[in-house]
């Protein structure tokens, strides 16, 4: 059953404006329903972005970083299209509980995306990160980081909300590729995000990237 506070996430609006620490707290108290309360509201952005990434890595066994793992959607579906050395990391101890008991990661990391990842340069073959950009303060420093993360030739795919992808964030893409970061593989147009949310439905869409590093 759904608590008071987390019916469907009524308060994300309003949470990019709260403090990291009470966004830590909101997401503990949500884990144990989040993934009932959103996929019954038609989100089903982990698996798209998932299935995208699974038609580009042939190999199976090369490590992927969830990035913002939160309750493990993104490694589950994965895990079910046969990769197997997923590693999730996530702020809310409580989701990485709930992620835990999906037996799909090989390892779960508590960390904060807003901090530099305490991983090895090139050392995955992909970064995903679903639903989670909207709360990061740095994206600029976030995404350098992922491509300091990724192979040469690996992934970055992420998902970025239809109202946040303004001219200062495409702009912040376009300056990456411009560096040789990365090259753009794909970018959807404006996709249902939260469909039967009150106040995401008709306000709110998501777009989703891949970016190929190198």
């Amino acid at each position: 059953m759904m608590t008071k506070e987390h019916r469907a996430g009524t308060e994300l609006r309003d949470l990019r404006q709260a403090t990291p620490r009470d966004r830590e707290a909101y997401f503990d108290r949500w884990a144990s329903t989040y993934d009932d309360d959103l996929v019954a509201r038609g989100y089903r952005a982990p698996w798209i972005a998932a299935d995208a990434l699974a038609q580009l890595l042939c190999d199976r066994d090369r490590p992927i970083l969830d990035a913002g793992c939160g309750t493990g959607l993104v490694g589950e579906r994965l895990s079910r299209r046969g990769f197997t050395a997923l590693v999730g990391l996530d702020v809310s101890l409580d989701s990485l509980a709930v992620a835990q008991q999906k037996a799909c990661y090989e390892r779960l990391i508590r960390g904060d995306l807003d901090r530099r990842l305490d991983f090895d340069d090139g050392a995955f073959a992909a970064v995903v990160c679903v639903g989670t950009l909207t709360y990061v303060t740095d994206l600029e420093a976030l995404l350098r980081e992922f491509c300091r993360l990724v192979c040469a030739d690996g992934y970055v795919s992420f998902t970025h909300r239809t109202d946040l992808y303004h001219d200062g964030f495409i702009a912040l893409v376009a300056r990456l590729e411009a560096e040789g970061l990365w090259t753009r593989i794909s970018h959807s147009d404006p996709q249902p995000y939260v469909p039967e949310h009150d106040s995401f439905a008709e306000e709110i869409g998501i777009h989703y990237d891949v970016y190929r590093v190198g």
